[in-house]
């Protein structure tokens, strides 16, 4: 009986260390680990910023098959940073404001964002959405259009088949950007 009880006393006193360095190293844990560890918030990588382009820089290498557009965007989404959605009959691009502390991961090797994560951007104010395309039918109706057409959503308009999608902006704002629109020179 006698030597039962000290394999129990062993392995309580074993768990019981084992809790302890546990809690210890909790302690030390940063803020941010400790949240994640506790479960208690959503944190969102940073992106390191030399694998991001600028819209400004974007532009000025030639653009890309498919967005291949300029506008005369305000200083900060101008040098914020891009990112490219493509989509099946269509392609979007968030530009974020320059200067944000954070910025989403890349979901792959061409620079897409996590479009949950884009939308809360868009709606905060920190991010403007462009999309383009929209298939043949779209092209039919919209493709010869010389005026701006504002959508269900607050701060969407489309000239064409380019829409800007910025719910902090006035319609005026948009409409602006939008017949600003001008092809981007393409680099041999």
């Amino acid at each position: 009986m006698k030597g039962r009880s000290i394999l129990n006393l062993m392995v309580w006193l074993a768990v019981l260390g084992t809790a302890s360095v546990s809690v210890l190293a909790q302690g030390r844990l940063s803020p941010t680990n400790q949240k994640i560890l506790e479960g208690r918030s959503q944190i969102i990588a940073q992106q390191p910023k030399s694998q991001l382009i600028t819209w400004k820089e974007f532009v000025e290498r030639g653009g890309r098959r498919f967005v291949n557009y300029d506008y005369d965007l305000p200083p900060e989404f101008r040098n914020g940073y891009v990112y490219i959605n493509p989509g099946a009959d269509n392609t979007t691009a968030y530009i974020l404001k320059q200067g944000l502390s954070s910025y989403p991961p890349i979901k792959s090797g061409i620079g897409e964002i996590d479009a949950a994560a884009a939308h809360r951007y868009v709606n905060s104010g920190k991010a403007i959405r462009f999309y383009w395309g929209g298939g043949a039918g779209t092209y039919q109706t919209y493709g010869k259009d010389t005026e701006v057409r504002f959508l269900d959503g607050p701060g969407e308009g489309c000239l064409r088949l380019s829409c800007l999608v910025a719910p902090f902006m006035t319609n005026e704002q948009i409409s602006r950007i939008l017949r600003s629109e001008r092809e981007i020179k393409q680099k041999n």
